[in-house]
């Protein structure tokens, strides 16, 4: 299986791949929210292609985010539905058919107990794209901001006024440091 093939939103392959070239081998990498590991599986191959070995951490509750956004649409009902209630099942397959099974490691957790398993300035890059409301984008960037080693970066999706105001308002708040990045992503880097 191929990430591409893996149901899903995703549109910040060069985000990734720029991470492969600027950060050393051994660097840890985050991703909070994780749906069913189209970005992931990606990122392992874009470490692969580049070369380089990096510890890879995915961090999803499996449970879905329930009706979202302006749309007020729950995107993740039917991979629930078909996993039973969960997306654990259905993110882990996928991560073992694309052949990443070893290069990624999955907690099942949500993002604020799951930052307390790393120490601080630890990480060389979080990036943010679980829940998309401004109450949950404000407090997982408070939670991971201190997780970040100096020269990391702390970066999100859906950073889009219209689709997802509470992500932009959110960020703009915390991190006015912050600038768009990949296509409809932030970023804010620690030097």
């Amino acid at each position: 299986m191929n990430w591409k093939e893996i149901p899903g939103w995703f549109q910040w392959r060069s985000g990734q791949e720029e991470a492969v070239r600027h950060f050393p081998d051994g660097s840890r990498f985050v991703e909070v929210g994780n749906y069913l590991g189209r970005s992931l599986c990606s990122l392992a191959e874009a470490a692969q292609v580049g070369g380089k070995q990096f510890s890879l951490i995915g961090v999803d509750t499996c449970l879905g985010s329930g009706v979202e956004s302006p749309k007020a649409k729950d995107y993740h009902g039917a991979a629930l539905a078909e996993g039973g209630g969960t997306l654990a099942g259905l993110l882990h397959r996928n991560i073992i058919a694309c052949g990443f099974a070893g290069q990624v490691s999955v907690i099942v957790s949500d993002s604020l107990t799951a930052s307390t398993f790393f120490p601080d300035a630890s990480i060389a890059w979080v990036h943010l794209d679980a829940r998309h409301d401004y109450e949950n984008v404000k407090a997982d960037i408070q939670t991971w901001l201190p997780k970040i080693a100096v020269g990391g970066w702390l970066s999100g999706d859906d950073y889009d006024e219209i689709k997802w105001p509470g992500v932009a308002a959110a960020v703009r708040e915390v991190l006015p440091l912050a600038r768009p990045w990949s296509p409809a992503q932030w970023r804010w880097m620690l030097s």
